[in-house]
């Protein structure tokens, strides 16, 4: 499925797009384009909406993705979610890992360094990603704190199914 064309909300460009494999019949993750989150500065994590995943699922993980014309940037992943985790809620971003990770998963080291959410800044447009993935084990086996690239390709080794959804903002 291809990106459709942006909308304006709010002053804000943004798609919403949905992707996924063959078997994900109405598999999605959902990000608005008018997250409180998605604002520089901003010191709470994304508001998230998981669906149902599919059969043989044992675990969960979400990797939110910053693009620019400079390069992809991972801005927060959460992994080993339990099953039933529906939505992670907005929560406080600086000090995550001093406290529970959203819906009981275990918080990356994203590659800015840190151990939390970082919100997209820089002028001009960011396409933002948010990547949820149904995986084959219960657990990747990875600290707290692994960073982000190490668990990215832990998930590859143990993905049944993925979806995306996809945000374009323009910073001024």
């Amino acid at each position: 499925m291809r990106p459709g064309p942006p909308i304006n909300v709010a002053g804000v460009l943004g798609t919403l797009t949905l992707l996924s494999g063959a078997r994900a019949a109405g598999w999605t993750v959902s990000l608005s384009a008018t997250d409180p989150a998605l604002v520089c500065g901003a010191r709470v994590t994304p508001d998230l909406r998981l669906g149902t995943p599919p059969a043989g699922t044992k675990s969960l993980a979400v990797i939110f993705w910053d693009e620019r014309p400079g390069g992809l940037s991972g801005r927060w992943s959460v992994f080993d979610l339990p099953l039933g985790t529906a939505r992670l809620a907005p929560g406080a971003a600086p000090g995550a890992a001093a406290r529970p990770a959203p819906g009981g998963g275990r918080v990356t080291r994203n590659e800015a360094g840190q151990l939390s959410y970082t919100a997209p800044c820089g002028k001009g447009k960011h396409d933002l990603y948010v990547d949820l993935y149904a995986l084959d084990v219960p657990s990747l086996n990875l600290p707290a704190g692994t960073p982000l690239q190490q668990v990215h390709a832990a998930i590859k080794r143990h993905r049944i199914l993925e979806a995306k959804a996809h945000v374009t903002r323009v910073n001024p």
